[in-house]
């Protein structure tokens, strides 16, 4: 008997529901000077020049 006999072809058993990748928000902080978003590695703002901590983007 062939798999693709079954009645239940294309259908699969999940048994972990599937989470949206949040990867994209956490790459992203606020600057505190302007508010732009920027990269959480960015020594510097690229909207207002501003100085940022690293260590601060958690």
């Amino acid at each position: 008997m062939s798999r693709s006999s079954n009645a239940k072809t294309g259908r699969r058993l999940r048994l972990f529901k599937r989470r949206e990748d949040d990867l994209l928000e956490r790459s992203f902080r606020s600057c505190p000077g302007c508010a732009a978003d920027v990269h959480v590695f960015a020594d510097v703002c690229r909207h207002c020049g501003g100085a940022l901590d690293v260590s601060l983007a958690g």
